[in-house]
């Protein structure tokens, strides 16, 4: 039942993958716990700022301490391929939901929203800006469907100005604010607009800008 070994982790099982990297489940042997591991993708990991970006991704991740953004335990490196340990939650992402239930209920609306933004409050409050705030990247915990914002891939301290690159547009068009997609510099009041399109969707079970391409939805 094992895949193999990522240091001390005994990995179990493909989670899911993305442009980053691939997300793992796995058990912790020193604490006897399962956890999710983010590895970064090996073809990424020669290159400085991909590097430099995941990182980033797990100090900016760490730094905020809130029950409804995804604990990240530890980091690591394996023959120069980097990793996050993350808190593993059974669970389905708000875009699953979305998708097999289309809109969603007024008490469903605010209850999540409310967590979402409580979440993105203690981001804020830590300098952190997720810059890419969408239904699948917000995670309800199985049962009591608690809120937990995951994927700070996008993440930056909003004072780090040594791997800013303007001019670069990187987020989802859908759910991303108008000064995001012009590549200027964005701060907490871009996830406020993103937050506001994923209230859209959760009221619609759409988002509130679609076409046909990137360049039509911005």
């Amino acid at each position: 039942g094992s895949l193999g070994r990522l240091g001390s982790y005994e990995v179990e099982e493909v989670l899911g993958s993305g442009g980053m990297g691939i997300v793992l489940l796995a058990c912790d042997e020193k604490l006897h716990r399962a956890v999710a591991i983010k590895a970064m993708a090996p073809t990424l990991a020669t290159n400085e700022h991909a590097r430099r970006r995941f990182i980033r991704e797990g100090r900016a991740a760490a730094a905020v301490r809130d029950d409804h953004v995804l604990g990240i335990h530890g980091a690591g490196e394996v023959n120069g391929l980097p990793f996050l340990v993350m808190e593993y939650i059974v669970g389905r992402s708000l875009a699953q939901r979305l998708e097999a239930d289309g809109p969603l209920p007024l008490p469903d609306i605010l209850r999540i929203g409310g967590q979402i933004a409580r979440g993105l409050a203690a981001a804020h409050a830590q300098g952190v800006v997720h810059r890419d705030i969408k239904p699948a990247n917000i995670l309800l915990e199985n049962g009591i469907e608690r809120v937990k914002i995951t994927d700070f891939g996008l993440a930056h301290a909003v004072d780090d100005v040594r791997t800013t690159q303007p001019g670069t547009v990187v987020g989802t068009p859908e759910y991303m604010s108008p000064e995001q997609a012009r590549g200027e510099r964005v701060d907490h009041r871009s996830d406020l607009f993103s937050l506001g399109c994923v209230l859209y969707a959760m009221c619609a079970g759409r988002p509130p800008f679609r076409a046909s391409s990137t360049v039509a939805i911005i």
